[in-house]
């Protein structure tokens, strides 16, 4: 069980080690049995540079529940909102644009 665990994080710190050669920020989301969050992280640094959750007020207004599908459309938007307005822009890609 201890391999799998170790495994799973050298992955892990692998994925995120490419991502930061990239130099782009990252896309972190955690979901709860109850709650979701995400946030957007810098790759310099390491620093937050957006976040949005459920447990947030202005997300929540409208949600039956914290854990659907709706609440996570709900998330991703105000976390994109808050990504713009800290001065990150989405770059496409030729396949990124085959999908959109």
């Amino acid at each position: 069980m201890e391999l799998k665990k170790t495994a799973r994080l050298r992955r892990a710190r692998k994925s995120r080690e490419h991502i930061r050669r990239l130099g782009k920020p990252r896309l972190t989301v955690f979901r709860s049995g109850r709650h979701i969050y995400a946030q957007v992280i810098s790759a310099e640094d390491g620093h937050v540079l957006a976040s949005a959750s459920t447990l947030q007020q202005d997300v929540k207004a409208d949600l039956k529940s914290t854990s659907s599908k709706e609440a996570a459309k709900a998330v991703g938007k105000a976390v994109a909102e808050r990504a713009v307005q800290a001065g990150i822009k989405a770059e496409t890609n030729e396949m990124e644009a085959l999908y959109l």
